[in-house]
């Protein structure tokens, strides 16, 4: 199909008009539907692409084809539709995409697979004799973004268990005395359990209109170790003079969304901004990107060894909590900041992730980010500048004794 070469060639407006021909002689083919959805998106023509991707839905389910099997079109319609879903999260029409998203489920490999137990999957009604099996069906920002949500669970049900990545076991289990924080495992944990309920499913249990989001508790959800915290405060005050500390990240091991990174050197108006010390939190090996950044303009942003994002949550959470700013694109070190209650500014591509929304300085989920949007695909300049001007008078109205503890945002 010409359209898929030239958007893999990068000719995005050239692709979506050659999909939209093509979608002529072939309106009711949910292949084609979805493609040019896609390339609607990426020319972030929003109402063209829901259209065409309702319309492939419907196809996809009515669709019988000698080629394709019965789990294959089954397998296509659930693609087509958890698409929609995160398109509508996107703009906030909760009540609707929930129920798209949650056909996350019904693909192929869905991790982990906690469907083919018994229990039943909890509906959100008070149960006050259940016990409640929650697992994380998704990645680690997603298990933090969720974790929002566990402490409206503790008047529902008798008792919880929380079964989750290993690496958050020990940091959820401390902000969350009263459930019991399991790590995740090839088996399920040992009940007996008389309810399930992926963790992703509690944002359409309790996230499905603007007033959930008002009226939820307030302040941060995640709890870490104080006297870490305590520990590393001190250091990085010692290491930076008592100027601010602020931690930079700038990507994302996330293959499909290589857009949203920026390079450090990229980052130039702000890491040569004057009165502050810049750390990184990025996770993974970046001591190629540190040294690049060092060579180019001339900037020392030092990691603290002792500090393993990929591996030591817990830790990573004391030193994002011994901050007093969090600056960085967006990735998990962004969910897990926020969920401390950290200050936190992300820079994030013009077609962002669905958790930050479509415009606007904020996202709902998150009290305590701001969002920089990109407003021209791969200009960065523009949203450097902003953070930089921004961070100088951030700077400037810090008060003299940074002594004590964090700032806030």
């Amino acid at each position: 199909m010409i359209a898929v070469l030239l958007h893999v060639q990068g000719d995005r407006a050239a692709a979506a008009a050659a999909a939209g021909r093509f979608i002529l002689t072939a309106p009711d083919d949910p292949a084609a539907g979805h493609k040019l959805f896609h390339m609607l998106r990426a020319e972030l023509r929003d109402p063209e692409a829901e259209k065409w991707l309702r319309r492939a839905y419907l196809a996809s389910r009515a669709a019988r084809t000698a080629i394709e099997t019965e789990a294959e079109r089954d397998e296509r319609a659930v693609s087509i539709g958890f698409d929609l879903g995160m398109l509508l999260l996107s703009k906030y029409r909760w009540d609707e995409a929930w129920r798209w998203y949650n056909l996350r489920l019904q693909r192929a490999t869905p991790k982990p697979d906690r469907t083919r137990y018994p229990q039943p999957f909890w509906t959100g009604a008070a149960d006050p004799s259940a016990h409640l099996l929650v697992w994380g069906d998704q990645n680690i920002g997603d298990e933090m973004q969720f974790a929002q949500i566990l402490p409206e669970l503790r008047p529902k049900v008798r008792r919880v268990t929380l079964e989750c990545d290993a690496r958050l076991a020990p940091l959820f289990q401390r902000s969350f005395p009263w459930l019991d924080a399991v790590p995740r495992g090839e088996s399920p944990p040992q009940g007996p359990f008389d309810l399930q309920c992926p963790s992703g499913h509690l944002g359409g249990l309790f996230r499905s209109d603007a007033r959930s989001f008002a009226t939820r508790p307030q302040g941060p959800w995640l709890r870490p170790d104080p006297d870490k915290v305590a520990r590393l405060r001190e250091r990085y005050l010692h290491a930076s003079g008592g100027r601010p500390v602020i931690g930079v990240a700038w990507k994302s091991k996330n293959i499909n969304f290589q857009g949203k990174n920026l390079p450090l050197p990229a980052w130039g108006s702000v890491l040569k901004t004057d009165g502050a010390m810049f750390l990184s939190v990025q996770y993974g090996d970046v001591g190629a990107d540190l040294a690049d950044v060092e060579t180019q303009l001339g900037v020392r942003i030092p990691r603290d060894a002792d500090i393993d994002p990929m591996v030591d949550l817990d830790g990573f959470a004391a030193q994002l909590a011994a901050l007093d700013l969090v600056i960085s694109t967006s990735n998990s070190t962004v969910h897990h900041a926020c969920a401390l209650g950290r200050p936190v500014w992300t820079m994030v591509h013009v077609r962002p992730d669905w958790r930050w929304g479509m415009r606007g300085e904020r996202s709902p989920w998150f009290p305590s980010l701001r969002l920089y949007r990109q407003v021209e695909r791969d200009n960065w300049t523009p949203v450097v500048q902003r953070v930089a001007g921004d961070l100088r008078a951030w700077i400037d109205a810090r008060p003299a004794d940074r002594s004590g503890s964090p700032g806030s945002n």
